[in-house]
Formats: structure tokens, sequence, C-alpha cells
């Protein structure tokens, strides 16, 4: 078993240093391999026993049979061949999921020529592949989906592209490694205890932002102030044009802290402030994170959410 593990890793070893990493794949001849399926080599097997037995016994039949076999089985080798020849794969960049859960890696088949090719597979194995049917002239999107088990970047060592079309006697398929990873967040798991004080009012964290609900102060005004918020009152009194500002209050302010949690085992712990993260932007409040090498200022908003689930998924 060591032998044949250690020739698979020098064979695909071999297969990564012609297909590195890249966003598009071109199938063409340089990468592109073929081979008798176990049905393709049964009837190989059948077909030197007809052709054996016919020159035994000079039976022209028994040539006739064997010559069709073998026209089929290399009508079979340009067919299959012809149907992944010239395909173009591009990977598509995969969303960010949390453990537990599939991530999907989407392709675009993008078929320039006017062939229709039948029965596309990809998979991340030649034994587990989905199909799909790519039309003349067009670009098929498919997907791969692949269980989350860690956190972390989920890069697979490499997908495969493979067709047995038209007669399943010989199989056709190239290796290629896309240059996108998938970032799978911590599963958010909730913490038993509270890891932010849960306060209200400006006094208790609330902050003040410019909104439109109470009265703030008077500013002069600016060009591109809204009309409304003119303070009318003031130029008839000749006191120039003013600008009413208005604030309201939002949210509260939390900092994450490592420490709130250390004292969990390290995975439960990213799973706690995981989900202390996503409860606080649902609930609209700023917040920030501050890991053992990491500090992420308080903010809210997707992007903000992202940065800090990001450094919880990388968090080493």
């Amino acid at each position: 078993m060591k032998i044949v593990s250690a020739i698979e890793q020098k064979f695909f070893s071999w297969v990564d240093k012609r297909s590195p990493e890249q966003q598009e794949v071109h199938l063409r001849q340089k990468n592109i391999y073929i081979l008798p399926t176990r049905y393709g080599w049964l009837m190989l097997m059948i077909l030197i026993l007809i052709l054996v037995a016919s020159t035994n016994y000079q039976n022209n039949m028994g040539f006739m049979a064997g010559f069709i076999l073998l026209a089929i089985g290399m009508l079979s080798v340009f067919y299959t061949y012809r149907n992944v020849r010239g395909l173009k794969i591009r990977a598509l960049k995969p969303q960010s999921v949390y453990v537990g859960q599939e991530c999907s890696f989407p392709f675009e088949f993008n078929n320039s020529s006017e062939s229709y090719r039948s029965s596309i597979g990809i998979g991340l194995n030649k034994k587990q592949v989905e199909y799909c049917d790519v039309d003349s002239r067009s670009k098929t999107l498919f997907h791969i989906k692949i269980k989350a088990n860690k956190r972390g970047l989920l890069e697979p060592k490499r997908f495969v592209c493979t067709s047995i079309f038209p007669f399943g006697i010989f199989q056709v398929w190239s290796w290629f490694k896309p240059s996108y990873g998938a970032l799978i967040y911590p599963k958010p798991i909730e913490c038993p205890q509270i890891l932010a004080p849960q306060s209200h009012g400006q006094e208790e964290g609330a902050f003040a932002q410019r909104g439109s609900e109470d009265f703030h102060s008077l500013r002069d005004y600016q060009s591109g102030d809204p009309i409304k918020q003119v303070m009318w009152k003031a130029f008839a009194r000749e006191r120039g044009l003013l600008t009413k500002e208005f604030e309201e209050l939002v949210g509260e302010q939390h900092l994450l802290t490592w420490e709130s949690v250390s004292q969990y085992d390290k995975e439960l712990a990213i799973s706690y402030l995981t989900d202390a993260v996503i409860k606080a932007e649902q609930a609209g409040n700023l917040y920030g994170l501050e890991l053992p090498k990491v500090r992420i200022e308080k903010g809210q908003g997707a992007e903000h959410l992202h940065q800090c689930l990001s450094a919880l998924a990388l968090m080493e």
C-alpha cells in the first residue's frame, strides 16, 4: 500500500506541475487524458477472443463482427475526446459559509463551438462527479457542493472534468485546480454567559449619530443641505442662513474580547465569539473584536461582519 500511495503521490505531483492553479482552464490535447472504462476493457477482451477464434476457424462472420467492434471502439475514442476538447472552465469565487453547511464552488462552462456537449461531469474525483449538458455557443453555470467540516480556508486539492459520452467504453478527463478557495466561518454557538453587558440608554452604551429624530444644534448653511432643515425664522431675523441638525440614539457599543472566553476550549471559544458577533450585527450595534494577534475597531455593516468572522475563521 505504501508503494501504491507513493506512486500516486508522485503521479499527482506531475499532474499539478502540468496544471497549476488558475482561474480558467482550456481543455485541449496537452491536458486531456483518455482510457477505456471497465466496459471498454471487457469489450477489448471480447474483441481479442473473437479475432483469435475467427483466425483459428477461418470464420468470416467472426472477422466481420470483430472489425465492427474495433470500428465502434475507435469511433468512441474520437467522439469521447471531442466531447470535451475546446471547453473552457472558469472558476468563480465561492461564497463563505459556516462550519457544518455545504459550500458551493461555482464553475462556468464556456462552449464556443457549434457542438453540443453532453454529459460533462465535474467533481473532486472520477468516482464522484455531477453531470450537466452544455449547449453550443453558450455558457453554463454549474455548482459543486462540498461539506464544510472545519473553519479556515477550504482549498480542494484539485477538481476533475470527465465524460464517457457517447458509448461509455472510454473515459476522458482533465484535472485542474482553481485559484479560489472558500473561507469557512466558525460555527456559531450561543455562550452560556453574557460576553458583553446588555445596556440601555445613552448613559449605558447607546451612541448618537446624525439622524432626523431630536433637535441637536444649529450650524451655518452649506450647499446641498435639505431645504426643510433651513432655519427660516433666523433668516427672517437677519441672522443668516442656518441649518438645523438632528441626532438619534442607536444601538450599543460592544468590544468582544478573547479574555471573556479564554477559559473555554479554543474552538468552543471561537464559536462563542462568532455567535456574539452575529447577534451584535443583527441588533444594529457597534461592536469590535479583540483577539490575541488581531484587533478590529468598532463598526457595523456587512463588510465589518465579514472582517470579524474572517479573523475568527483564520485564527491560529
